[in-house]
């Protein structure tokens, strides 16, 4: 493959080493005066990132944003709620994800500026056809806790905020009627309940509504509501009429509903079914103020967080400069100098993000909603409860950035999560949404986010109870920990099977109450790592020796023989020019994946039939061919088919025909044989039923014509991965490194990296330093050198998901320091941009935005769980970043040109070191990092033996 010695730059094109210093530098720039200038929200609301562009405060409760539309009232084109193609909008919501996977949630009261009179219910109005309105994004701007849209129906809508208050500008046309719909059960995804209230004589709008479903279409088990959102809304406007309606009955007059739209049995929405209310102006009427304030304890307490955020002295214009302002402070933590516009508006927006959760859940008088459903009060010194905790994600890289530049808040998210799991009789979840618990996603990322925080400098929470609290949940399985409620996505244990890894030192893939056995193993082990840290931390020697052994646990999922799948011999692959589908998702893609020979894609059509096809540029004769299952549910696989052939892709010939078939496993591959083979240009494989889902999926077909070669495998030589295991000790059948069996949003290939605790112990399971550095090479390029960071095969690097984020950094353990620096500059130039795509896939609670800052400050917290921090090449000449304790961290890295990537020398306060990682001590002490920077390689920096970050 590549060799220890290749030096290539980002091209791929192979260099020498220079000899000699590098060329004078430029004087070092300013830094950026406004950094809230630099920001644009609609970065990301394309390519899956699901951001929002709408007003919002730092961890703010309130966070105003519209809804978009394809035309169906029951279907967000985005989780998040805005998706920039999406050129219609029902609603401007008091809530927002952002970030998130699934079908999303919140999205909770959308007001609707409305032109024209109300006829007829809005929930009736189920292609959003009456109630919503078209616009245009040259009639659209948004800027931090600022946001404007002009919309096609000729009402307008200017929107600001303070952290649980919102204040509204709505315009209308002078010669049509003006109105505002409250369209309270209309979450994103659905509502149990929902109230509205209207009172004329104070002009006062109030409800309520009790949502949650997170993910619900894709387990049901979630389709229930975990939070109830009271609202209260002021209007400087007197009301002409008021109306209401409740599911498709409009009832003009009246000033109250009731009734959410409940959850069908697919995990949706019922469609007709929901409430809200309306109020309309007397002609002529042009323009409406409105003060609108949100509470999860009660409307009360609306009304007091409307009270003390928004009072009527406080004019928009105040409003929106203090959300400004508030902005400014955040983002005013790190400073930066130098690089292009598009870089510097990519970074304030990539910190921006990173911002944005937990949100608030705490009212002014420091009351919030617990996870028992009872109202508790702020644990002493605590400021402020945070819900919304994505931990699966966020683990990794987005909460160490919050508590790098506010100790304080984070140690206030810490005591939030332990409060909740307290509340919980010791349960802690991994995807809290508000208070809620979801079980979203897999591991136990609580253990390691509370430890990355306190790595991080977060002290300021009961420290101790939350150790304790961990602990018990390590190491005493519950009836939770046994269940298969909700399972894949959100099973309900903490450690599911946490009995079975207690005896075993892996949860197996029989009956393991999990998403994925080797996936949850590898989760547990860092959650572990992060409990012995916590203990060394409070000097628990006994428990810090425990779990660091039990952190070593992934060597039990680690089958040193395993080797990828060689696959049907003679596969004729490469000889296919050209491939079509009935249909696939996504679509023009996924088609192609079921003849890569990567068994880790997958073809997914969202139909109970279908068919795939492949053509050769001569005619071949195949004689045998292959089935695998892909990862997901049996009841997608094909049950009945019929392998075709052709010679004009007309006129088709039945060449084998198979009923009643199943697949006992996920990845399992089943050989069929053609009884009479004839040459065709043409094969077809026509599904003719399935196991009973609306989805048709297959990971792999292949077709074996004995003239054909056989294909060196798609996923390569090496031995030694990741892998499922069975309680018994023997290794899950079906296996090759792209194989998403027994793993979370990813394949083996990608897992296999994930071993926070202990990479110079991976790398010698693998064979070496120098065999774990040409795995990485393989991982992340081209077998010609040039990079491949497209994350369409299970075999490379996966730049949208968080599993492998950290692997550009794992060369600095290697001793190949200089290919960390021109990976993680490849994955910055290519995949992040100033557009609405440019955040790579989901932003996940900002946790890729946060991988994004730290990479471009050249500083990345590889082990979640500690404050060393691997060091790569900066994106820009200077940086600074502004710690809590008042002292600071200076980044100077002046360059001749772009391409000087490379770090030939580095000074840490005034001495020179070839250590590719800093010390936790700089984040408390401070640093200046000094950077020699160069377009070539240093083949020497940070590639000695005593240079790679520390390790147990």
């Amino acid at each position: 493959m590549f060799g220890s010695r290749t030096v290539a730059v980002l091209a791929g094109v192979v260099l020498t080493v220079p000899i000699g210093a590098a060329a004078q530098a430029a004087p070092l720039p300013p830094l950026v005066a406004d950094p809230a200038a630099s920001v644009n929200p609609f970065i990301g609301s394309t390519n899956l990132g699901n951001t929002y562009p709408g007003a919002v405060t730092p961890f703010g409760m309130l966070a105003w944003s519209p809804q978009t539309s394809r035309g169906n009232q029951l279907s967000t084109p985005a989780p998040g709620g805005y998706q920039y193609t999406a050129t219609r909008i029902r609603g401007l919501s008091l809530t927002h994800l952002s970030g998130v996977g699934c079908s999303g949630a919140n999205g909770d009261i959308p007001i609707m500026p409305h032109v024209g009179e109300i006829t007829s219910s809005p929930t009736a109005d189920a292609t959003d056809a009456v109630f919503a309105s078209t616009f245009s994004h040259a009639n659209e701007s948004a800027e931090p806790g600022w946001y404007r849209v002009g919309l096609d129906s000729g009402a307008g809508a200017e929107l600001t905020v303070t952290p649980r208050t919102g204040f509204g500008k709505f315009t209308f046309p002078a010669d049509k009627p003006a109105g505002l719909l409250f369209r309270t059960s209309l979450s994103e995804t659905g509502s149990e309940a929902a109230t509205v209230h209207i009172d004329p004589a104070t002009r006062t709008v109030s409800g309520s509504v009790s949502a949650g479903n997170f993910c619900g279409p894709q387990s049901t088990n979630n389709s229930h509501a975990y939070y109830t959102l009271h609202f209260t809304a002021k209007l400087d406007q007197p009301f002409a009429a008021t109306g209401t309606w409740t599911d498709t009955t409009l009832q003009p007059g009246s000033t109250d509903a009731t009734g959410g739209s409940g959850y069908s049995s697919a995990g949706r929405p019922n469609p007709g079914k929901g409430s809200g209310g309306y109020v309309s102006f007397a002609p002529g009427t042009t323009s409406v103020g409105m003060r609108v304030a949100i509470s999860y304890v009660s409307r009360a307490g609306a009304e007091a967080n409307l009270a003390a955020e928004s009072p009527e002295r406080l004019s928009f214009a105040a409003i929106r400069a203090g959300a400004r302002s508030a902005w400014s402070r955040r983002l005013k933590k790190i400073g930066i100098g130098g690089g292009t516009e598009d870089q510097r508006t990519t970074f304030y927006t990539a910190l921006y993000h990173a911002m944005l959760e937990p949100t608030l859940t705490s009212d002014v008088d420091g009351r919030y909603q617990g996870a028992d459903d009872a109202v508790h009060k702020l644990s002493t010194g605590q400021k402020a409860q945070y819900g919304t905790f994505s931990g699966w994600d966020v683990y990794r890289a987005q909460v160490q950035l919050l508590a790098l530049l506010d100790p304080k808040m984070a140690s206030d998210y810490a005591q939030s999560l332990y409060s909740y799991a307290t509340q919980r009789n010791g349960e802690w979840d991994r995807w809290v949404l508000q208070h809620g618990k979801t079980a979203v996603m897999s591991g136990d990322p609580a253990a390691a986010a509370v430890a990355g925080m306190y790595a991080f400098g977060a002290r300021d929470f009961d420290v101790r109870g939350a150790y304790d609290s961990l602990v018990r949940a390590a190491t005493v399985p519950t009836e939770n920990d046994s269940s298969d409620a909700g399972c894949n996505v959100e099973c309900v244990g903490q450690r599911p099977s946490l009995d079975k890894y207690l005896a075993l030192g892996y949860v197996p893939a029989d009956d393991c109450h999990c998403w994925g056995g080797a996936a949850e193993t590898l989760e547990d082990a860092a959650a572990d790592y992060g409990i012995a840290e916590l203990a060394k931390a409070l000097g628990d020697t006994d428990r810090h020796r425990e779990f660091l052994d039990r952190s070593h646990n992934w060597r039990n999922v680690f089958d040193p023989a395993a080797r990828a799948d060689p696959g049907l011999a003679h596969n004729i692959r490469e000889r296919i020019t050209e491939i079509t589908a009935s249909a696939d998702n996504p679509p023009g893609e996924a088609k192609t994946q079921v003849f890569d020979g990567d068994k880790g894609t997958k073809w997914l059509t969202f139909a109970t039939t279908g068919w795939v096809q492949a053509r050769t540029a001569t005619p071949l004769t195949v004689g045998t061919y292959a089935l695998t299952s892909a990862n997901d549910v049996p009841a997608r696989d094909p049950k009945d088919w019929r392998l075709q052939g052709s010679a004009d892709g007309t006129t088709w010939t039945t060449l084998d025909t198979q009923t009643g078939q199943s697949f006992s496993a996920r990845g399992q591959t089943r050989e069929f044989t053609v009884a009479d083979p004839q040459p065709y240009s043409y094969h077809r494989l026509q599904v003719d039923a399935n196991g009973g889902a609306p989805i048709v999926q297959l990971a792999e077909l292949e077709l074996a014509d004995p003239a054909v070669p056989t294909p060196v495998p798609a996923d390569g030589a090496f031995v030694g991965w990741m892998r499922d295991r069975y309680a018994d000790g023997h290794w899950a059948e079906g296996f090759s490194p792209s194989t998403g069996a027994g793993f979370v949003e990813g394949s083996s290939a990608q897992y296999t990296w994930m071993v926070y605790s202990d990479v110079v112990g991976l790398a010698a399971a693998m064979g070496g330093t120098e065999v774990a550095t040409e795995r990485l090479d393989a991982f992340f390029r081209n077998p010609d050198g040039t990079f491949d960071l497209s994350a369409t095969k299970g075999t490379k690097f996966d730049a949208t998901n968080e599993p492998d984020i950290q692997t550009p950094y794992l060369y600095n353990y290697f001793g190949a320091a200089y290919k960390t620096q021109e990976t993680v500059r490849a994955i910055i130039d290519g995949r992040w941009s100033n557009g609405t795509g440019g955040i790579p896939g989901n932003d996940d609670a900002g946790t890729m935005s946060a991988w994004y800052v730290f990479s471009a400050l050249g500083l990345y917290p590889t082990v979640p769980t500690r404050a060393e921090l691997a060091l790569t090449s900066p994106l820009f000449p200077r940086a600074v970043i502004h710690l809590a304790n008042g002292r600071d961290l200076t980044i100077k890295a002046p360059r001749t040109d772009d391409k000087s990537v490379y770090i030939h020398e580095l000074t840490v306060n005034g001495k020179t070191t070839t250590k590719g990682w800093l010390p936790a001590s700089a984040l408390t002490r401070g640093a200046a990092l000094t950077y020699t920077l160069a377009p070539t390689p240093s083949l020497t920096w940070g590639s000695g033996p005593g240079d790679s970050p520390p390790q147990n």
